[in-house]
């Protein structure tokens, strides 16, 4: 799930990572932990995308009836529900 270290752009140095967070970002490549780091994050972010996507999926009625009796709203609904979850995600491990 690399999408959620966007904000170091995959490990590598850019323009983001360095304006968003600098300092921590310069200690991270510094103490050459910026990789460590990358990987803390998205299995964070994996393990809170496995709790969230379920429970919106329930919550909003994306059910297994639902994909057998129209596949592409169960599709539909489920790419929302995981918008919502990475947006979620996203709010709590990187942008907080």
């Amino acid at each position: 799930m690399a999408q959620f270290v966007k904000a170091h752009e995959g490990c590598q140095p850019s323009e983001r990572a360095t304006a968003y967070r600098p300092i921590l970002f310069n200690e991270l490549v510094l103490s050459d932990k910026l990789y460590e780091h990358c990987a803390e994050i998205n299995e964070a972010a994996r393990n809170r995308m496995e709790l969230i996507v379920p429970e919106l999926a329930k919550r909003n009625g994306v059910t297994e009836k639902l994909k057998a009796e129209n596949q592409m709203e169960w599709v539909r609904q489920m790419n929302a529900c995981k918008a919502q979850a990475e947006a979620i995600v996203k709010f709590e491990l990187i942008y907080d």
